[in-house]
This record gives structure tokens, sequence and C-alpha cells, in this order.
């Protein structure tokens, strides 16, 4: 009976060590701010492109717009891909050109058309 009454014991103590351990991050998910300090979605008309990732190599270079790789000459939505740099891609969209940041949805001022 002293074998199964320390087994029971030590299983419940196990487990109420493994219930207070704090969950861990899936290392795959993003990460999300928690519930009391999570900021409030910012007001206003959300931005059409945002740019999350650039590669830029001898051989090509690709942007992330919208989560979706693109090429120089390639469209998104109504806009074509006119530049990639390093932090930003230009896109023309009818005859107004604007460029987006590497992480920033803001886009910049609109450019005349051309460099």
């Amino acid at each position: 009976m002293s074998k199964a009454l320390a087994l029971a014991c030590f299983l419940l103590l196990a487990g109420a060590v493994h219930a207070a351990e704090p969950a861990m991050h899936d290392p795959t998910q993003p990460f999300r701010a928690a519930a009391a300090g999570e900021a409030a979605p910012p007001s206003g008309p959300q931005p059409r492109f945002k740019l999350t990732a650039v590669l830029v190599s001898p051989t090509r270079r690709v942007a992330i717009v919208n989560g979706k790789a693109l090429q120089e000459g390639q469209q998104i939505g109504a806009a074509e891909v006119v530049k990639i740099d390093g932090r930003s891609v230009q896109l023309r969209e009818g005859n107004r050109e604007f460029v987006v940041q590497l992480g920033d949805a803001r886009v910049s001022a609109p450019r005349a058309g051309g460099d």
C-alpha cells in the first residue's frame, strides 16, 4: 500500500509542477502581445501595401509585398513593381509612383512619373 500511496503523491506533485509552468511559445507562430498590454488596432484606413522582406542579390531582386513574392515588372493588384532596393520597393499605379519602406506600412509621398 505504501508504494501505491508514494506513486499517487508523486503523480500529484508532478502534475502540480507541470501546471505551474508557463506555457511555451511555439517558435513557428508569430508573437502576439499580451491581452492586458495589447495595443488597440490603428484607426482609419489600413495601408494597401506592406513590405515585409527584401532579397537583393547579384542575380535577382525579390520583395515580399502583402505576403506575395514579387520581382521588378510584376503586378500586385493594379500596381506594378518598378524598383526594388535593399529597404524599399517603388510601385506605380496608373501615373502615380510611390515607395513603401521595409517594415513600414506607410507610403512615402507620391513621386512624379520616372526617376
